[in-house]
């Protein structure tokens, strides 16, 4: 749906805010009835959890100012969205039930009210109808009241969108889990760029997020829903994700969608894994760093504050038999720099330094070409694909070749598709979609670490 970064990623590069957060506490009891066993060849003891929620797969309309030519440009310019895709959940908010966009790179829960105010800026250009694109969203009053004394919720995302409100409290559920009289975020005023599929969105990433927020970003931090969950013993302090490329290639393991008949496999599983085949053999895992980990941001405590991760690896393998190729071996090109990265659920694709991606171009056949009027790399859609893959512990997790050239994504002509893959030597770097839909994803907050496994074909 957007960059789902939060506003520490515009504002991180002169803050270095106090620590204010408080440590995890112990893990919790596991969530019953009778979980599956899921061991892996690594030794892990995940196990398949009784709640899990599908998420639906959404594409959105091109129509966003692009936030990579931001970066190479000093004007906002309209491009072809980027955050093209997005999964959805819906929330149970009280007593009702809100679709809301599902996001692993901020922490606040909010949802739009009605009547809100939707603004434009300049760059919509002249006579331009705001239209943010949210739902409905929450109606009447919250259980809990406003909560009096705090200044008002204010976040900014690195698109250039914002939302602004006030909080209050309210009973939220997901699958079953129940995080009581959770504070949560009302908005009434947006510059959004939504389809009228969300009112609002789920943040999943650490509480130390929430308080990078207002004016001043230095507010005290609270616990967001997921925090809440595990720390009242519900669940082990564990979610993890299963994002499909599609909702009608599934396989015998997902859940029949009643109103759509289709197959979902995408998943958001809190207290363990989804009901999703994966590769046993292919499990590894890696430590979650604290937000020191990216030195251009400047902090000067080592909080976390999202699942930042360090591969060991990114490797190109240039397919045999290309026409470039000199011989018919594979030419494999390995990067060892470990740079801190981003694990992004609201990212559409994945952004790493020039680097790593220039081989990756190069070994298209023909090879992949900048766009100054999509603002991306993009490659004939008949070209023949590379392998990536980005390796992790002793397993390499390599995209899968729709993901790598996304033949959804074309240019006005028709003939040239979106690399999944895009270059940029500015952090924050990420992991979006097109890595994660390849791999089931296990964010561990009592280990602070993260588990990886590669999905079996669907």
């Amino acid at each position: 749906m957007k960059a789902s970064l939060s506003s520490i990623l515009i504002s991180a590069f002169w803050l270095a805010p106090a620590s204010t957060a408080s440590p995890l506490k112990g893990a919790s009891n596991r969530d019953t009835p009778g979980p599956l066993p899921a061991v892996s060849a690594a030794g892990f003891h995940d196990v398949v959890t009784a709640h899990s929620i599908p998420m639906r797969r959404q594409k959105l309309a091109p129509s966003a100012t692009h936030p990579a030519l931001q970066r190479r440009a000093n004007f906002p310019a309209r491009l072809r969205n980027v955050y093209d895709v997005y999964y959805i959940i819906d929330l149970e908010v009280g007593n009702q039930t809100i679709p809301v966009s599902v996001d692993t790179g901020s922490s606040d829960t909010w949802m739009v009210q009605e009547p809100y105010e939707c603004v434009s800026f300049w760059w919509d250009g002249p006579g331009t109808k705001p239209n943010c694109g949210l739902g409905s969203g929450f109606q009447g009053n919250l259980s809990g009241g406003i909560i009096p004394d705090l200044p008002p919720f204010v976040r900014s995302y690195v698109d250039g969108t914002f939302v602004s409100g006030f909080y209050g409290r309210e009973n939220v559920a997901i699958a079953g889990i129940t995080a009581h009289n959770q504070r949560l975020a009302i908005v009434n005023q947006a510059y959004w760029h939504g389809d009228g599929q969300t009112s609002g969105l789920l943040g999943l990433a650490y509480p130390y997020l929430t308080s990078l927020d207002g004016s001043d970003q230095n507010q005290p931090p609270y616990d967001p829903v997921f925090t809440t969950m595990w720390k009242s013993g519900a669940i082990d302090p564990v979610f993890s994700i299963a994002l499909s490329r599609s909702e009608d290639q599934g396989n015998r393991t997902g859940r029949e969608n009643p109103s759509s008949g289709k197959i979902e496999e995408s998943y958001l599983a809190l207290g363990g894994l989804p009901p999703v085949d994966v590769d046993e053999a292919t499990w590894a895992r890696t430590p979650i760093h604290g937000m020191m980990a990216v030195p251009q941001w400047g902090f000067e405590t080592d909080e976390k504050g999202m699942y930042i991760i360090k591969p060991d690896a990114f490797v190109v393998e240039k397919k045999a038999g290309s026409k470039s190729s000199e011989d018919d071996g594979a030419v494999v090109t390995r990067n060892t720099t470990q740079i801190p990265v981003l694990i992004d659920v609201g990212a559409t694709l994945s952004y790493l330094p020039k680097a790593i991606v220039n081989p990756l171009y190069a070994a298209f056949d023909p090879p992949a070409q900048y766009m100054s009027s999509g603002g991306l790399f993009y490659a004939a859609c008949n070209a023949t694909i590379p392998r990536f893959g980005v390796q992790i512990g002793e397993s390499t997790f390599y995209m899968a070749p729709e993901d790598l050239l996304r033949q959804t994504a074309r240019d006005p002509t028709g003939e040239w598709c979106r690399v999944g893959v895009t270059d940029t030597d500015t952090p924050p770097h990420v992991l979006g979609v097109s890595f994660l839909t390849n791999v089931v994803a296990v964010f561990d907050v009592g280990k602070s670490e993260m588990r990886f496994a590669a999905r079996n074909k669907y």
